[in-house]
């Protein structure tokens, strides 16, 4: 199987609409299975799209109504102009920069039935710190999976921050007793305080895909600062697909770094090739 994740920073970006046509053009050239994508946007004022035309739309309960520039609806449809159908979930966390319904999203070749979970210790959509982590069961070569697109809040402290979302969600999973991919924007660099948590608190069974890829690409995410990591002066991976622990992990590929397609994002993206 073939598994992408991506921080989008829709709409933020300059020129976004070519880097939108870029992202549906490497989906068409790659076609992965299950794609997880953070950052996703729509404007809090624009038009909400008629029920009928989300095409292989799998809502959430309460679901946030979609609108006519929701990015992952926006990607959706030139896929499908292109010849190339996924169901797709979308869900918003927070409000952003004052004028953005911000979200996750999962894209997958089969259906997915998702629920939103709002992770954080914040719970109002005003709060740039609440946290929603979006996630669905599907199946992906005949086998059933969980997969969350995940957008964490930084590193506070052991009851704070990223701990207690992480602990809250791991809770959530275990329920579902089937094996889980955790894919999106973790905001912990390797090695420290959070992503040391996440390996050393872990009942999900699971385990860094670049840790376990036989052939692997270069490591870092992000190489500057960026929003919400504004005094950064060093190359850090804080973009992560953890995957069950006894995976066959062939390939780790950073993507979207104008190696492995173009930049389209102040984030890199990750893509895995993988056998459970």
């Amino acid at each position: 199987m073939k598994i992408m994740t991506l921080n989008t920073h829709s709409w933020l970006e300059e020129e976004p609409v070519t880097k939108l046509q870029d992202l549906v053009d490497k989906i068409l050239t790659e076609r992965y299975d299950v794609i997880a994508l953070q950052e996703v946007n729509q404007l809090i004022e624009t038009k909400i799209v008629n029920e009928q035309e989300l095409v292989g739309f799998c809502p959430v309960t309460n679901q946030t109504p979609i609108h006519k520039d929701n990015f992952a609806y926006c990607l959706i449809r030139r896929l499908a102009e292109a010849g190339e159908s996924y169901f797709w979930s979308w869900e918003m966390s927070h409000i952003g920069y004052d004028k953005y319904e911000e979200g996750n999203a999962i894209l997958s070749k089969a259906p997915l039935d998702s629920r939103a979970y709002i992770v954080s210790e914040t719970k109002e959509k005003e709060n740039y710190r609440t946290r929603m982590v979006l996630v669905a069961k599907t199946v992906i070569d005949n086998q059933p999976i969980v997969v969350a697109s995940c957008h964490f809040s930084w590193w506070s402290d052991i009851e704070t921050g990223f701990a207690y979302e992480w602990q809250f969600l791991q809770k959530e999973l275990l329920t579902y007793q089937i094996p889980c991919l955790l894919m999106g924007d973790f905001n912990n660099p390797v090695g420290e305080e959070g992503y040391r948590l996440v390996n050393e608190d872990n009942q999900l069974n699971i385990k860094d895909s670049y840790v376990l890829a036989e052939q692997k690409s270069e490591e870092a995410t992000i190489e500057k600062k960026i929003d919400g990591w504004e005094n950064n002066t060093e190359a850090l991976r804080i973009d992560y697909i953890f995957v069950p622990t006894d995976s066959k992990v062939s390939t780790y590929t950073r993507v979207f770094d104008g190696t492995n397609g173009p930049v389209v994002s102040d984030h890199f993206g990750v893509s895995v090739e993988m056998d459970l």
